[in-house]
């Protein structure tokens, strides 16, 4: 039986860059407006499984949410459900910025006071 793998925002990265991840955010919409990793495909945990799923296309599928925790149960419906391989985000978009990857942000989303947290952090490294 598959189980659910456990990257860092590292290795994702570098799967981005190579065009091998097909990575999944199932935070919900506001969540997602307020600030995502580049390339992500939004799909809500609360809705997962009644909306269509993306082809993997032969890349590696990659579940995020703000902290790890959504995604792994996310990331076991996905295994079991659609996909023969599924790994989960470390930390999350938290990792991610923490690690001080970029985020994207929808234009009408205001900024959070989590952006202002990791700035601080990252500046103080």
């Amino acid at each position: 039986m598959k189980s659910v793998q456990t990257i860092d925002a590292r290795t994702l990265r570098d799967w981005i860059e190579k065009n091998e991840a097909l990575l999944i955010d199932v935070r919900e919409a506001h969540e997602y407006a307020r600030g995502h990793i580049p390339g992500s495909v939004p799909k809500p945990l609360s809705r997962l499984g009644s909306e269509d799923l993306p082809e993997a296309d032969g890349r590696k599928v990659v579940v995020c949410c703000a902290s790890g925790a959504r995604s792994l149960i996310a990331a076991e419906k996905l295994l079991a459900a659609h996909y023969g391989g599924v790994f989960n985000l470390h930390g999350g978009m938290s990792g991610w910025q923490l690690a001080g990857f970029d985020i994207e942000q929808d234009r009408d989303a205001g900024s959070g006071i989590l952006d202002s947290v990791f700035a601080a952090f990252r500046g103080a490294r």
